[in-house]
């Protein structure tokens, strides 16, 4: 089983062959007479996520039949079924939700989750999505969903607290994966349309080319980071849509635009603007529209060291192929006024403690001849509200000037303790000593979690801005 991408006749008929096998597996009610299916979206074994997208050229009504799988957790009334194996279909102009299975009427099929409806949906663009990120079951008194990761089925970390049970009601993680492996090609989703409209509909690669964009940071992996600087000729709206994923108080998959010149945020995505982005409580997104003046920025998003579309862990988002940073203009002829540039080179080094082990507390003097501004870039390791491994600035009476707060750091990519701060600040004339302190663990060398995105700076440094 496999999405289609082209509405020929040969592809019709593999498509046909494909909705028989889907067919079987879903019940023998997922082909209606009179109906040609236009997406068919399974084989989950090897990909988390399978897309289609389709037009309908006029008001059609749409045949959605969907089988994938959740449980029910008992003591929470509230949850009712999570679904890890689940279909959903986006308006792929507004990317908001017109359907989604954890929200029709679905029926129980031993294991299974079907659900088996027709939509009335108006002339437009649309995206299929199903996804399957894991597998569950309710085992007595136990409910539990254990992540799937396709990189490495065999090499999985040990369940969580919550997989507490497993062990005791004797099922293994190879027994997890077994059971997976019989059910997964079971899961899926088909469409289909009156087959006297079938011929109209045509179908198109998902996610649909965002209008007018001109900068996409796709993040695409853990622990990644993504930069890219542009130039604005003449001030101008910018529409921004960023996906990412919330960890608490903070964002551990985030991103943000800074002016190239202060280095100042103009843009950041946070808890507070992010909104739930479907799926899993935890995924965001922040949707925006921003005037930026006339000069050069820097876009930038970084990914923690789990959930993403490499492997999501819990329901992705239902916009997944959006996941990260996409700058587009409102206005067509504004489009013309931006372009992409290579990332402004830092100043000159005024100091510098980078590689910076585990039991450091290093010290690099500067002197500056008269006032000036200076960056200072640093990474460290976040303990909740403070910096376990931190850096600051000190005059020539000891008092500190500038200090890594670790409330204001951003991902560094890695692990989410992995933190970064990219600062310019103004100095008097004076003497100055840069100072890095780490305590016993996770540092340059001796990581006991998933390095930053750029370990070889690890510590700060401190350069002059012209």
């Amino acid at each position: 089983m496999a999405t289609i991408s082209s509405a020929s006749l040969p592809v019709r008929l593999l498509q046909t062959a494909c909705l028989v096998l889907l067919a079987t597996g879903l019940g023998p009610t997922a082909l209606r007479a009179q109906e040609t299916p236009i997406v068919t979206l399974g084989d989950l074994a090897s990909a988390e996520v399978r897309q289609q997208g389709f037009t309908l050229p006029r008001p059609m009504k749409v045949h959605v039949f969907a089988r994938g799988a959740g449980v029910r957790f008992w003591w929470d009334d509230r949850s009712g079924v999570r679904l890890f194996a689940a279909g959903w279909i986006l308006d792929a102009a507004t990317r908001e939700v017109v359907w989604q299975m954890n929200r029709a009427p679905a029926r129980r099929a031993g294991g299974f989750r079907i659900a088996d409806q027709v939509l009335d949906l108006p002339a437009g663009r649309y995206e299929a999505y199903f996804a399957d990120y894991g597998f569950g079951e309710n085992l007595f008194l136990s409910a539990w969903i254990r992540n799937i990761d396709r990189r490495d089925l065999h090499a999985q970390a040990a369940p969580r607290s919550s997989h507490s049970l497993l062990g005791a009601l004797g099922v293994s993680r190879e027994g997890v994966e077994r059971e997976w492996r019989r059910q997964v090609d079971r899961y899926g989703m088909q469409i289909s349309v009156p087959s006297a409209d079938a011929a109209s509909v045509a179908v198109f690669a998902a996610p649909l080319p965002w209008k007018n964009s001109f900068l996409t940071l796709a993040a695409d992996r853990d622990g990644g980071r993504w930069t890219q600087a542009f130039h604005i000729r003449r001030p101008i709206a910018v529409h921004v849509y960023a996906e990412g994923e919330a960890s608490g108080r903070r964002m551990a998959d985030t991103g943000w635009i800074q002016d190239a010149r202060t280095r100042k945020a103009v843009w950041e995505m946070t808890p507070e603007k992010a909104l739930y982005a479907g799926g899993a409580e935890k995924n965001r997104r922040q949707v925006e529209v921003i005037q930026l003046p006339a000069g050069d920025y820097i876009a930038t998003f970084v990914t923690d060291d789990s959930h993403s579309p490499a492997d999501w862990n819990a329901q992705p988002p239902c916009d997944p192929g959006r996941y990260g940073l996409t700058l587009s203009t409102p206005a067509d002829a504004d489009l013309q006024a931006v372009s992409l540039i290579p990332e402004p080179a830092p100043g000159p080094v005024l100091a510098e403690l980078v590689r910076v082990k585990d039991d450091q507390d290093l010290r690099a003097p500067f002197t500056l001849k008269s006032e000036q501004a200076v960056r200072v870039y640093a990474i460290g390791e976040r303990d909740d509200d403070e910096m376990a491994d931190g850096a600051w600035i000190e005059d020539a009476a000891g008092k500190r000037v500038w200090r890594m707060d670790a409330l204001r750091s951003e991902p560094a990519g890695g692990a989410s303790k992995n933190r970064q701060v990219d600062d310019v600040v103004t100095l008097p004339k004076g003497t100055y000593t840069l100072r890095v302190r780490t305590d016993g663990s996770h540092a340059y060398g001796d990581w006991n979690a998933a390095r930053p995105w750029d370990p070889e700076h690890y510590g700060a440094t401190v350069y002059g801005v012209k």
